[in-house]
């Protein structure tokens, strides 16, 4: 049994020690491992003419409808004038509104101005002080009923202008052009 063992030691042996002594050789040899070949040249394959050229191949366009330049307005309606707006609420507050088409809006700024004023005239009314002098109910309320009396009062002007405008602006009833006389200037004219 060891005659058999060492045959096959013996072979085992010197197939290892070749391995290992042939290992670093493998790793150093420029030989060792090929070069990849260089990629075939490719060769340039020329169109045929045929492809080139346009063919003749009749297409039937549809018609070309040209859109208007700009919406027309509804027949029947006629541009409001915005100053006019404002001017019938300089004298009734919320009339500008209604003649603007907006009567809901209207209603809404007589109110506010009409409870505003009520209430400054309510507390600013004068009572006796029981001294024999005069004061009123509440001077800071009426005060302060007062402002807002005074602000529903110019906005309501304003804003029935601009509902005038946008009124017109929305029915296609009037042409704004704006020129400023350069690039990002403040002031701009409007016609």
């Amino acid at each position: 049994m060891t005659m058999k063992f060492t045959r096959l030691w013996l072979p085992l042996a010197w197939l290892l020690s070749a391995t290992l002594q042939a290992a670093p050789n493998f790793w150093n040899n420029t030989d060792a491992t090929p070069t990849p070949l260089e990629a075939p040249p490719v060769q340039a394959v020329e169109e045929p003419v045929e492809y080139k050229t346009a063919t003749p191949t009749p297409v039937t366009a549809p018609a070309v409808e040209i859109p208007t330049a700009t919406p027309t307005p509804q027949p029947g309606l006629k541009p409001l004038n915005p100053t006019q707006a404002a001017l019938f609420s300089v004298f009734v507050p919320g009339s500008g509104h209604i003649y603007a088409g907006d009567p809901l809006k209207g209603i809404a700024f007589a109110s506010v101005f009409g409870v505003a004023l009520w209430q400054t005239i309510e507390n600013l009314q004068t009572i006796p002080d029981g001294q024999g002098g005069l004061q009123s109910k509440n001077e800071t309320a009426g005060n302060l009923f007062g402002l807002a009396a005074l602000a529903a009062y110019g906005f309501g002007i304003q804003d029935a202008y601009n509902t005038a405008q946008n009124y017109n602006k929305r029915n296609y009833l009037s042409l704004n052009i704006e020129i400023s006389p350069r690039p990002n200037a403040a002031l701009a004219f409007l016609f």
